[in-house]
């Protein structure tokens, strides 16, 4: 305890990684990536948000929301200049294991809680539809990791080309869903 208090950012960091671990355990079976891209990936999720929110430019009033895969990091939400959104992208790239940014944080004053709350609802209706609907065979829904900023929705995961656009025309056809970014890694 007394380490704790002493280092909390230490400690947080090793909450961060051992949740990581026991995400990484829980991911699905038919994951197209391997076992060490899942850990660096949510690795680099967590890396980004301590270097993102630990930079003394990033404030109180900056949202950032960070997703990974396959050594691509998506920045999606709000920051309060170009400049600030800049170094966002300088700083992410940065990291390790990333090998390529997509930043897509829309210069405005951080969402409320209203916003927030709408975002995750879409993302919500978009993960449960996905889960509920027939795609294609064999298709699993747990692959792809939705993102939602501004009714904008941002998805990602490893598909073909014919799965991307499925999994697409669902999230479009999601009520309050307001645009569909693909951040796919095709396999054909």
């Amino acid at each position: 305890d007394a380490d704790r208090n002493n280092h909390p950012l230490r400690f947080h960091r090793m909450v961060l990684l051992l949740l990581a671990l026991l995400l990484a355990a829980c991911t699905p079976k038919k994951d197209r990536r391997s076992f060490g891209t899942i850990l660096d990936d949510q690795g680099a999720e967590i890396k980004a948000v301590d270097v993102l929110y630990s930079h003394p430019e990033i404030g109180d009033g900056d949202h950032i929301k960070v997703e990974a895969h396959n050594a691509t990091l998506l920045l999606a939400g709000e920051i309060s200049s170009e400049e600030k959104k800049k170094l966002a992208t300088e700083l992410a790239a940065q990291i390790k294991a990333v090998d390529r940014v997509v930043n897509e944080l829309e210069v405005m004053p951080a969402a409320d809680a209203g916003g927030r709350f709408n975002n995750a609802y879409i993302t919500s209706k978009v993960n449960t539809k996905l889960t509920t609907s027939n795609l294609l065979e064999g298709f699993d829904a747990g692959r792809i990791k939705v993102l939602t900023a501004h009714g904008t929705v941002y998805l990602m995961g490893t598909v073909t080309r014919e799965e991307g656009k499925a999994v697409a025309d669902v999230a479009r056809d999601t009520g309050g869903v307001k645009k569909v970014v693909k951040v796919f890694d095709y396999t054909d």
